[in-house]
């Protein structure tokens, strides 16, 4: 297997780096337009004039989306034969990083990429490096207010518009009604305001649908919740966070609080008590050994009868013939304080340099169009950014979906209004605190390897040392 390097390994270990980062960053600004708009009182000059040169796209590759991508640009391109889009294809997580800071360091960034990883376009807004939209969307009165308003909130950087919401990936309960039936289990509700839906009541669902053969499990009550490596998030559930608050409005993490926050280390408690003290969730070994043979997601396997995650997976729970299956809002806290759950917001995004900015914002205009959004990423899976197209992605799914009740897809275009946004996508530094900090302290109270309360104690300064290595940009 190759050796995974971290995003922050990866900017040390080449000959490019944060060095070459920032000579990008310092580049003379652009020259505006000759007879173009003027720059607004107190503002930036305005957009430079266009150029001839291709647009650089980046894209991500082998999740499926190709077909997407290219059909959304061959119809940019052909209503504006002007401007010739160079589609550059990178897979998702640190591969797509290495790509887009070789694009920079290389001299052409891109003029359009998304956070198919766990950096935002914050980490490059904090070096200088995004593009300002402001004066482009001054000039061609971009309409906004369509837009997802916590997502458009976080496209602001400093006051100054860095990037385009693109998607939301909202979280949901997925669970198997034939287990909750033969089991004579209630249920998990549709309106999102019982609040008699809390972790005890999913914890008593999850022991009353686990099976066992001996010693040995033959049906879980439930997976883990936030499987597949957004495990920072099983500390949110009782309402608790890492860091504080105002961490989402500067888009710095500045502080480690989750060894101070009780409900923090209570919920990654109550997640370990699911596989080592209830047993009604798998530990690592036995994930793999009920799939042996199986390369389909947990929950498809009939084998668990609740799984926390994103849309991504409605999709694959649709081609499900083995069990009826439903969804339902995740649990409240068991205090009945608001649910803490993210929701995934996607953007598009500029990197400063391109060589034709009048046609890469031209590309990125039409790509957060109710025009190109039904193209993707509607078709796709996620629903889109654009509130008035909510019909639209409802339509595609009815079809895809006829079992599931109006109720139930209420539920996944109403999860989105009370889930808040993520560090990932959202903030300078969580890919370096999260990889090489909390991380490693996560990965041991799932493995049991002592408390929650023990292990983030032990971590706490490690958290807090990455926190203040990458909080401060040059």
């Amino acid at each position: 297997m190759a050796k995974v390097l971290s995003r922050r390994m990866f900017l040390q270990g080449t000959a490019w780096g944060l060095g070459a980062l920032t000579l990008a960053a310092c580049a003379p600004a652009a020259a505006p337009a000759s007879g173009g708009a003027a720059p607004a009182a107190g503002g930036t000059a305005a957009p430079a004039a266009a150029s001839d040169a291709e647009v650089p796209a980046l894209f991500r590759a082998g999740s499926g989306e190709e077909d997407y991508f290219n059909k959304v640009t061959d119809l940019f391109e052909k209503e504006n034969p002007d401007v010739k889009i160079n589609r550059v294809f990178a897979p998702g997580g640190n591969d797509y990083i290495a790509k887009l800071d070789l694009m920079i360091a290389g001299g052409d960034p891109p003029a359009l990429y998304a956070p198919f990883s766990s950096r935002g376009y914050r980490y490059y807004a904090a070096r200088g490096l995004s593009q300002e939209l402001d004066d482009f969307v001054a000039r061609d009165n971009f309409d906004l207010t369509d837009f997802h308003p916590d997502g458009l909130k976080g496209c602001h950087w400093q006051g100054k518009l860095m990037a385009l919401p693109l998607d939301l990936w909202p979280h949901v309960l997925f669970y198997n009604k034939t287990m909750f039936q033969e089991a004579g289990v209630d249920a998990p509700p549709t309106d999102p305001n019982d609040k008699s839906w809390n972790y005890d009541r999913y914890l008593e669902a999850a022991k009353a649908l686990t099976k066992k053969d001996g010693d040995n499990v033959t049906q879980f009550g439930t997976t883990v919740p936030f499987t597949g490596g957004s495990n920072w998030a099983e500390g949110w559930l009782f309402g608790g966070d890492w860091w504080p608050q105002d961490t989402y409005e500067t888009g710095i993490i500045a502080e480690f609080t989750g060894d101070k926050d009780e409900r923090t280390i209570s919920a990654m408690q109550w997640v370990q008590d699911l596989i080592f003290k209830h047993n009604v969730s798998p530990t690592p070994a036995q994930s793999q050994q009920l799939q042996v043979g199986v390369s389909t997601p947990f929950f498809m396997t009939g084998k668990v009868a609740m799984d926390i995650g994103d849309i991504g997976r409605l999709s694959q729970n649709a081609t499900i013939k083995d069990f009826d299956w439903g969804v339902a809002h995740t649990p409240w806290p068991n205090d009945g304080s608001p649910r803490h759950i993210h929701v995934w917001i996607d953007f598009w995004s500029m990197i400063k340099g391109v060589k034709n900015l009048e046609g890469a914002w031209k590309f990125m205009k039409f790509m957060s169009t109710p025009e190109a959004h039904k193209i993707y990423p509607i078709p796709y899976g996620p629903q889109s950014a654009l509130l008035s197209l909510g019909k639209d992605w409802l339509d595609i799914q009815k079809k895809q979906m006829p079992k599931m009740t109006d109720d139930e897809f209420k539920v996944l275009t109403t999860a989105p209004t009370y889930e808040v946004i993520d560090p990932e996508n959202w903030t300078v530094n969580m890919s370096i605190v999260h990889g090489e900090g909390l991380k490693p302290a996560l990965d041991r109270i799932l493995l049991g390897e002592d408390t929650a309360a023990n292990i983030i104690a032990q971590a706490a300064p490690d958290i807090q040392a990455k926190v203040d290595e990458s909080k401060t940009v040059s």
